[in-house]
């Protein structure tokens, strides 16, 4: 179950990786390897840190395969995917939901604090080195306004309490708790984002 959780995770990380990556008008390399980036780069580094060795992707090449198809599409279908940035959002949404539980998963031997920092750095590590290539601004997920490590720590700390207990429930809490944050709680949020349209229409 935690596979496949963590294949959703680096799909949709790779998809709003190359997205951005698209947005910059980078060539099809640079797209994919920035969709590759974001997806692979929080559990690389995370990988690194408790010496986790071979890394990840090096033994199972789905990983790569998937970034590559996510790049690749991202690419020649631009129309479709800009016209809804709603979508995207919840993709990232989805990547850090999966990604917060994958790391926690990975490093729960090492005590609370310990796997709930190595879970949020999962989550984003990879959106803040895509996001300090393509420029030297402060990383969107560290923006003042923004609850994206608020939401990876809620759903880190959330699985790590309660995958002790059930490990389907911790994933489902944390999972809920995540993109409650991000898309309901948060003013960026794909909920806010209709009730705003909605009012805007009804004016």
């Amino acid at each position: 179950m935690l596979y496949y959780l963590d294949l959703l995770g680096t799909l949709a990380f790779a998809i709003t990786g190359a997205y951005k990556a698209k947005g910059a008008k980078l060539n099809i390399a640079g797209v994919i390897f920035l969709g590759a980036i974001t997806a692979l780069g929080g559990g690389t580094i995370r990988d690194l840190i408790i010496g986790r060795t071979s890394l990840f992707y090096l033994k199972d090449l789905n990983y790569f395969i998937i970034c590559v198809i996510a790049g690749i599409l991202v690419y020649i279908i631009p129309v479709i995917f800009q016209k809804g940035y709603s979508f995207f959002r919840l993709m990232d949404s989805i990547g850090l939901a999966a990604f917060v539980i994958i790391g926690v998963s990975v490093a729960g031997n090492f005590g609370f604090i310990p796997s709930v920092f190595l879970g949020m750095l999962t989550g984003f590590g990879g959106g803040i080195i895509r996001d300090s290539i393509m420029s030297s601004d402060v990383p969107m997920s560290l923006k003042k306004g923004s609850n994206y490590a608020l939401s990876a720590f809620l759903g880190a700390a959330s699985f790590y309490l309660l995958m002790f207990i059930n490990v389907q429930l911790a994933m489902a809490v944390s999972i809920i708790i995540t993109l409650a944050m991000r898309e309901i709680i948060s003013k960026y949020g794909i909920i806010n984002k209709l009730i705003l349209k909605e009012y805007g229409r009804n004016k």
